[in-house]
């Protein structure tokens, strides 16, 4: 819909003009609200970017140094070249957050502190140079005709003057109005297009970036479950040699049990006795559930 198709100053044009300006007014609060879910997604963005920055830091330090062993028995060097790449997302965000700063919240500001703003400051104006141009031509409606030419011309000057400048202020204001209307058609659906076309960009980069980093992931990935597999045999393995090394001290002691005499006190050890004997076998039935120390001191003591 067009508006002020017709410039004459008539009571519908001066209805157009108020109606504009609460359509102005309406959308100041609008855009004051959406800037303020603005503000907190941009502050959310900055926030965190400093945790990953963080994260990075603390991934350092905890990965430590290539040439710490303790670092390297947990593949801590291998970790720390992850931190290149979370260096990298984290500065996608940041830069995120600024194309949305710009496109966003710099651009509402913007829309309120200045295009709706000249609304306003055109309306004062107006009102004043209308008031003026109703006095000079309720002056100029009062002339008699026993009126002085000289003073009649004076009081006519007065009137086009002010007819001229009611005009100016008329069309200031319509100006101003008529450019609210226009850009409100594009200003924020291309502020808000562009919002997500930055995100496009955002998530394309980091996914690239992570594409790239793939088969390295997928390579470490591979090795760790090999070591995990590893791990998992040796103690199995050593479960297996505890609970064989168990079961030979319960052999030896019910042999001793049916007549064996087994080494002398000279040798410096003792002969097994039936509190040894119940404290191997709760070593036996504990085995498993990894409590050999414990009842293996109790073995000792006993």
């Amino acid at each position: 819909m067009m508006h002020f198709s017709k410039l004459e100053d008539t009571p519908m044009f001066r209805q157009e003009i108020q109606c504009v300006e609460e359509n102005a007014e309406l959308m100041r609060g609008r855009c004051l609200k959406f800037y303020k879910g603005c503000r907190k997604y941009t502050e959310g963005l900055q926030d965190g970017h400093s945790g990953d920055i963080a994260f990075v830091s603390a991934l350092e330090t905890f990965g430590g140094d290539q040439n710490d062993p303790t670092c390297v028995a947990f593949g801590g060097p291998i970790m720390t070249q992850f931190t290149v790449a979370l260096k990298e997302m984290a500065s996608y965000k940041e830069v995120l957050r600024s194309e949305i700063e710009r496109m966003l919240n710099d651009r509402l500001l913007q829309f309120v502190n200045v295009d709706l703003q000249e609304i306003k400051d055109a309306r004062k104006p107006f009102d004043k140079a209308s008031l003026a141009y109703d006095q000079a031509r309720e002056k100029f409606m009062s002339l008699r005709k026993s009126t002085k030419t000289d003073v009649a011309a004076a009081i006519e000057e007065e009137l086009l003057a002010a007819k001229t400048s009611f005009e100016l202020a008329r069309f200031n204001l319509v100006s101003a109005l008529s450019k609210f209307e226009a850009k409100r058609r594009f200003e924020f659906v291309e502020a808000v297009s562009g919002m997500m076309s930055a995100h496009l960009r955002f998530f394309k980069q980091g996914y690239e970036l992570l594409h790239n980093m793939e088969p390295f992931v997928n390579q470490v990935l591979a090795y760790a479950q090999q070591y995990r597999e590893c791990s998992n045999y040796e103690q199995e393995s050593l479960s297996e040699r505890m609970q064989e090394h168990i079961r030979q001290i319960d052999r030896e002691s019910k042999l001793s049990l049916t007549g064996y005499t087994g080494p002398t006190v000279s040798d410096g050890m003792q002969p097994i006795t039936r509190g040894s004997q119940k404290a191997i076998e709760a070593v036996m039935q504990s085995a498993a559930k990894g409590k050999v120390t414990s009842h293996l001191e109790i073995l000792v003591k006993s």
